[in-house]
This record gives C-alpha cells, structure tokens and sequence, in this order.
C-alpha cells in the first residue's frame, strides 16, 4: 500500500509544471502602508518599492499602482517581444493610456509598469487595464482585468 501511495505522489509531482503564457501580478501602494503594516510579506513589499526614497516627497513619487507582466514562451527560440499596458484611470475620463515594453526573451520575458508620482497623484487608480503580447506584429497571448471594456 506505501509502495502505491509513493508511486502515485510521484506521479503528480512529475505533472505540475511552470505554466506557459501570460501572468500579471499587480500591486497598489497607498500612503498608509508606509508605517502601519503587522504582515511581514506585505511589509517586505512596500520596503522593495520604496527602496531609494529617503524624504517624505520622494516616497510620496512611490504612491501608486505597479504591475508586473511575465510572458513564457512554449518555444525555447529567441524572438523580439512587445508588451502592451493600456490601462484607465479615474481622472482621466475614457482616455486609453498606453505603455510599451519590448525586448528579445527565449523562454521568459519579464516587463514592469509603475503609474506612480505625479500621474497617478493627478489622475487617480487605474480602474481597468489590458496586457497584450506580440512577437513578429501578431497578437501571442492578451490578459485584461474585469472592468476592461
């Protein structure tokens, strides 16, 4: 019976594997997590972000929403990859933002978006927002949160 038990955990390690495609991870810093924070993990994320920022209106530029896009390819070929943020935010009405990463990847391509400082101070959150990705002019993979019209 242990034999099987060892067999079939095996089995199921062996399946899980690194997903392939397009993952976005988002973050909002908010002025009141700068003091007030009992999580460690969160608490390590807000001293990452403000890594840099010694006086109290260099930490106020932090204030802001940051994504992180991570494209995996199927294909271990290097090819040029362009990541698109277009994104909406309160204070700017239906105007559709946009912000461009591009580069080389072979396996992982990995490209962060920060409206932080004067932009988010003037035009609020981001309310929805789209990430597309294209290799050679052609749309690979696309993600886009549920406000996203």
């Amino acid at each position: 019976m242990k034999q099987w038990l060892v067999l079939l955990s095996l089995l199921v390690v062996s399946c899980v594997s690194d997903p392939m495609g397009l993952t976005v991870k988002q973050y909002h810093l908010r002025e009141k997590m700068f003091d007030q924070n009992d999580d460690l993990m969160a608490r390590g994320e807000v001293q990452r972000l403000l890594h840099g920022a010694v006086t109290i209106e260099e930490r106020q530029q932090k204030v802001g929403q940051y994504y992180h896009a991570i494209w995996k390819q199927p294909t271990s070929k290097e090819q040029p990859i362009e990541i698109v943020f277009e994104y909406l935010q309160a204070g700017s009405g239906s105007k559709i933002k946009r912000l461009v990463k591009s580069g080389s990847a072979t396996k992982r391509f990995d490209a962060y978006f920060t409206i932080a400082g004067h932009d988010y101070s003037k035009n609020g959150r981001v309310l929805a927002w789209r990430t597309t990705v294209r290799s050679g002019g052609t749309i690979v993979a696309s993600k886009q949160s549920y406000m996203w019209r």
